[in-house]
């Protein structure tokens, strides 16, 4: 993952606008170490969240996470022609910091109000990902990609099993 990912998903997931990405991408073209460590911000972050949702954690995450959610808060703007709960934002002038900030910030307001008993961790091969389960029902992050991916591989079993049972015929 480079820099440019965490800007893109940053702008995909509402909390940079198109033109604060596009000079995002310049700035971090302009000064690539500052990136590289505004990118290793986030990674540390992004475990410090797992962590504080999961249980499983080295250290402290609820501490990690909340030291960044007040160095954006620190930094938040109360903007008034935005959609309610997009209306506080991180100002552009933190430059390179603004997606991990933007991300501290939203990452605070979800530990502020949910609970963790809610939190699931997909079972798909390889998956990991983290949703929220309120009703106890759901198994899979997405069934259009971890649940059919089980589907598809719990059909093949069968159907190998089924094979294997059928006698050869002389």
């Amino acid at each position: 993952m480079r820099y440019d990912h965490l800007v893109a998903w940053a702008r995909d997931a509402g909390l940079v606008e198109n033109a604060a990405a596009a000079r995002l991408h310049h700035d971090a073209a302009c000064d690539p170490a500052a990136a590289a460590r505004q990118l290793g911000r986030a990674r540390s972050l992004r475990r410090a969240l797992y962590g504080a949702c999961t249980g499983r954690h080295d250290g402290d995450p609820w501490t990690a996470v909340g030291r960044e959610a007040r160095a954006a808060a620190t930094h938040a703007e109360l903007c008034h022609g935005r959609p309610p709960g997009r209306r506080w934002s991180v100002s552009a002038e933190v430059g390179l910091a603004r997606p991990v900030l933007e991300i501290a910030r939203e990452a605070g307001a979800l530990l502020g109000t949910i609970e963790l008993a809610d939190v699931r961790q997909c079972p798909g091969l390889g998956c990991g990902w983290l949703f929220l389960d309120p009703s106890g029902r759901r198994r899979w992050c997405t069934m259009e990609v971890c649940g059919n991916r089980a589907k598809v591989r719990r059909h093949a079993d069968r159907a190998r099993a089924a094979r294997a049972e059928e006698p050869e015929d002389a």
